[in-house]
């Protein structure tokens, strides 16, 4: 998965050597393989990492816990922790929008003062090919065009980069299994409580039985349809 991971770093010229990059690391599954394979690309791209951890205060003990387990992990491999807390239940009643788009809003205005204030030239986000299939499915119920279609962006200009887009959620984690890595689990992840869950927990699997590739194909799409996109811009 690694060489996986570095064809398409390659293929959309993620990385510069030299780079400082400011990894988001939530202390799942996707971010800790995310943070591991950039640490042991740091030598290769002579890049220099920093992690961003963000506790939207919504799961009281136990995303203190990830905090903690994201914190020490970022210790031990010695790389600056930057930690934040942020009240996202208060923040969307004052906006009067979905704790989903204040969580969104809240995340990246910390990455984008972050990237000022700290010379960053990269953001890595751990979304992969099955978050890229949600969000497809997701614009395509709520009405998309092709720019919608081309789903997730690898790449983008203000620095914003996703190596994993390429992986499988089954092929992340079993990367972490082989490399003995223990990512936390967020449960509310595993209950229908937003559009995004009952994407992936409800939708996905019950049109899966018509297609088992629909996920594959749907990644495939994306890329087709974004590598169109790039040449008509």
């Amino acid at each position: 998965m690694k060489e996986k991971v570095i064809k398409f770093i390659e293929k959309h010229k993620m990385l510069a050597m030299g780079d400082k990059v400011l990894v988001a690391v939530s202390g799942g599954p996707d971010s800790i393989c995310l943070l591991h394979i950039l640490y042991s690309l740091r030598e290769l791209y002579n890049i220099e990492l920093l992690v961003i951890h963000i506790n939207h205060l919504l799961r009281g003990k136990e995303a203190d816990q990830e905090e903690e387990y994201v914190r020490d992990l970022s210790r031990e491999w010695n790389i600056p922790f930057y930690g934040f807390k942020k009240d996202i239940k208060s923040l969307s009643k004052l906006k009067g929008i979905s704790i989903e788009e204040v969580g969104r809003e809240v995340r990246y205005n910390l990455f984008f003062k972050m990237k000022a204030s700290h010379q960053v030239n990269k953001i890595a986000l751990g979304q992969h090919g099955d978050d890229n299939a949600e969000t497809i499915i997701m614009r395509l119920l709520r009405g998309t065009g092709p720019e919608g279609l081309a789903g997730i962006p690898p790449y983008r200009e203000d620095g914003i980069i996703r190596p994993l887009l390429a992986c499988s959620r089954e092929e992340i984690e079993e990367y972490c299994r082989n490399n003995k890595l223990f990512p936390k689990i967020d449960k509310s992840n595993l209950e229908p409580i937003y559009f995004r869950n009952k994407i992936r927990l409800e939708v996905l699997p019950y049109l899966e039985q018509y297609n088992n590739n629909l996920k594959r194909n749907l990644q495939n799409l994306s890329e087709i349809v974004g590598e169109q996109q790039d040449y008509i811009k």
